[in-house]
């Protein structure tokens, strides 16, 4: 079994950079009244979920952390960052239902 690791509340947040690259897009991208938009931040979601439970999170701390690095990743979006924030903020309660269900959705 792996070493249990708390809750990421800022870097690093134990994403591998590609997956880091596709949230940071999604999240850009997510337009919640656009499917293709909502599906692929989904996705980005499972990625990042699989990524922090495949190093020993338990669900609380992986959906503190996927809480965390969503704030942040919204903070380095060009533009105005409290809009971007105000938005990840308005996604942040279907990323976190998305987060739980993953962490025990049956392999």
């Amino acid at each position: 079994m792996h070493q249990l690791h708390p809750a990421r509340l800022k870097e690093p947040f134990l994403f591998t950079q590609s997956t880091a690259d596709q949230f940071d897009n999604a999240l850009a991208n997510a337009v919640s009244d656009n499917v293709k938009s909502m599906v692929d931040l989904n996705t980005a979601v499972a990625r990042c979920v699989n990524a922090l439970k495949a190093e020993g999170m338990l669900c609380e701390a992986a959906l503190i952390t996927i809480k965390a690095y969503v704030r942040h990743a919204a903070s380095l979006q060009r533009g105005n960052p409290e809009g971007d924030i105000w938005a990840a903020d308005i996604l942040m309660e279907k990323i976190a239902r998305w987060s739980i269900s993953e962490f025990y959705k049956e392999e």
